[in-house]
This record gives C-alpha cells, sequence and structure tokens, in this order.
C-alpha cells in the first residue's frame, strides 16, 4: 500500500522519533551534569571550535534544508559546499565536539557514559540517514566515497 501524501507530510517513522529524542535527551543530561561553561581553556576552545562549526554548517545547509529529523524535506537539495566540503555531517561534528568539551571539563563516569550514548545514538541516525539519501539523491554515493563522515580525512 503506497501513500499519497508527500515526504513532508508523512509522519516520522519510530526509529528516527526514538534517535531524535534520545539524542536530545543525552545532550540534556550532558550539559546539566556539570558547569554550562568550561573554566579551562582547552574545553572553551574546544566548545567555541563546536559552535563555529555548527554554525558553518547551518548557514550552508539554508534554512529550507534543516531539519532534526533523519527524514528528507520533499524541497531539500544536497549540500556539498561550505563544511559539506570536509564531513558529510558537519552539525553532528559539532555536537559530538561541544559535548566533549562539557565531558573532558567534568569527565564524571556518568558523563562519559553519556556522551558514548550520544555517539552511538548519531552513528545510528547518520547510519540512517545516510541510507535515505542514497534513495533520494544518486549523486550521494560519489559524494559518500569521497567525503568523510564526522572528521575531516579520518572518519
Amino acid at each position: 500500500m503506497t501513500s499519497d501524501k508527500s515526504p513532508e507530510d508523512a509522519s516520522h517513522s519510530w526509529l528516527s522519533l526514538v534517535l531524535v529524542a534520545t539524542q536530545l535527551i543525552l545532550m540534556v543530561l550532558i550539559m546539566f551534569a556539570g558547569p554550562f561553561w568550561p573554566t579551562h581553556w582547552s574545553p572553551q576552545g574546544t566548545m567555541v571550535l563546536g559552535g563555529v562549526i555548527g554554525l558553518w554548517a547551518f548557514l550552508a545547509m539554508g534554512l529550507r534544508n534543516l531539519r532534526a529529523f533523519p527524514e528528507i524535506p520533499q524541497h531539500g537539495w544536497l549540500v556539498v559546499h561550505g563544511p559539506y566540503r570536509w564531513v558529510r555531517r558537519p552539525m553532528y561534528t559539532s555536537v559530538l565536539v561541544i559535548t566533549l568539551a562539557w565531558t573532558v571539563e567534568h569527565p564524571l563516569p556518568f558523563r562519559v557514559v553519556l556522551w558514548v550514548g550520544l555517539v552511538v545514538t548519531l552513528w545510528v541516525k547518520l547510519r540512517y540517514e545516510e541510507s535515505l539519501l542514497m534513495e533520494r539523491f544518486p549523486e550521494y554515493d560519489n559524494y559518500r566515497r569521497h567525503i568523510k563522515r564526522l572528521i575531516p580525512f579520518v572518519w
């Protein structure tokens, strides 16, 4: 049975809802498990770097293409400029870098476990989102083979 609804009108999959909810919960728990702004220069710089990456990705993505859920909007397009020339998921990189700064500033076991959980959650979300991008954009496969996921030239 097929739906007459456009992808934008369709509800999000249960996997998408679980992944986004888990991501947000883990981010909030990491953020509030210690001081909001790190007191040492290294985590502060790391946090600023993550913010710059996120802002750059946001500007490159544009409001019409921006989404928290992995599903691709009907009007969406493949973004390969800005930080997307260096990594396929710079917003994920931004989230991981910022939350890593909080985690490193006060590496409580609880916080470390939360951060590892966030890495796993974003890894699953990334894989799911990339499967959707492969279906929607035939050129994504070539892009995927040449650009690393989260860390330029590494991974």
